[in-house]
């Protein structure tokens, strides 16, 4: 079931899927703002009742920066046209988290879709209730609408609450290479270190995934997850907030197109990292949270 409601003081629309209520802003990039199931909001909350809005000027870590955002054309700022002196640049954590979505509700399905003002790129998501389970399915379609290559990558941006003795769970050995991006290194799989406040750490897998999936399972068995094509969204990425940033206790899960949060550094080292001239992708993530043991 699909219902209009609000979060905070901004207009937004409810997924009712089983014991799951999923609620997203379409006037603020579509974002994920909340998920609950049964007794339990799984995403990272910024405290207050007013929406802190991101706008396409905006720091995106002054604002809201909580919950499941979409990072799309990339996670750091770049050039989009690096032999231009004057190029503009790419945004903090890419545009679509930044604009309205124009909305549609097909049955029972909603229907977003944003156009960027600054790259030939259509961006849609569609949004329905999983078909098992409680949570929700996210059908992306990402098109190319020019002659050119666009430089470009997509990437979830998914903050849950962090619980310690919870764990990461994801398809990598455990000896999997990993690159930090900041931070010191940690075990794939090792609870959240409350013991060292203060500090973050973010990592990405060197590799594609063997498989497509990426969760977070608390102490209660239950754990919140994230599955998606490994041939069209390959890589992952994790971000754990042990108080550092803005005192929050957070982890992100990342899926992403390219192990980079850059196009351009993608590209400097062979990952591929751009739409080709009138190329569509299209993937799905199916984001639920699961109560069984094994994966």
């Amino acid at each position: 079931m699909i219902t209009q409601t609000s979060y905070k003081d901004r207009p937004a629309i409810c997924f009712h899927s089983g014991p799951a209520a999923v609620l997203f802003l379409p006037e603020d990039g579509g974002k994920m703002a909340s998920f609950q199931y049964r007794d339990r909001e799984y995403l990272a909350q910024a405290p207050g009742t007013t929406y802190l809005r991101l706008g396409p000027e905006s720091d995106y870590v002054a604002c809201e920066c909580s919950g499941f955002d979409d990072m799309f054309p990339t996670i750091d700022p770049f050039a989009l046209d690096p032999t231009s002196d004057a190029s503009a640049m790419a945004a903090d954590h890419g545009e679509v988290c930044r604009h309205p979505m124009e909305t549609r509700i097909e049955g029972d399905c909603v229907v977003l879709q944003f156009s960027s003002p600054t790259l030939p790129v259509r961006f849609r998501k569609a949004i329905r209730c999983a078909a098992q389970g409680g949570g929700v399915e996210l059908d992306y379609e990402i098109a190319n609408e020019s002659e050119r290559f666009v430089p470009c990558l997509w990437a979830a941006h998914c903050m849950l609450r962090a619980e310690k003795g919870a764990r990461i769970i994801h398809p990598y050995a455990e000896d999997a290479s990993i690159r930090t991006m900041f931070g010191r290194q940690l075990s794939r799989t090792e609870t959240l270190p409350f013991s060292m406040a203060g500090e973050s750490y973010k990592y990405y897998f060197r590799a594609p995934a063997p498989q497509g999936y990426a969760g977070y399972r608390y102490r209660d068995g239950r754990t919140f997850m994230l599955r998606y094509p490994p041939e069209v969204v390959p890589y992952l990425g994790v971000w754990i907030n042990n108080g550092s940033f803005k005192g929050m206790y957070n982890i992100a899960l990342e899926p992403c197109t390219a192990p980079y949060d850059r196009p351009d550094a993608a590209q400097a080292a062979s990952v591929p990292s751009a739409l080709r001239p009138g190329e569509t992708i299209r993937f799905r993530v199916s984001v639920t949270v699961e109560e069984a043991q094994e994966v």
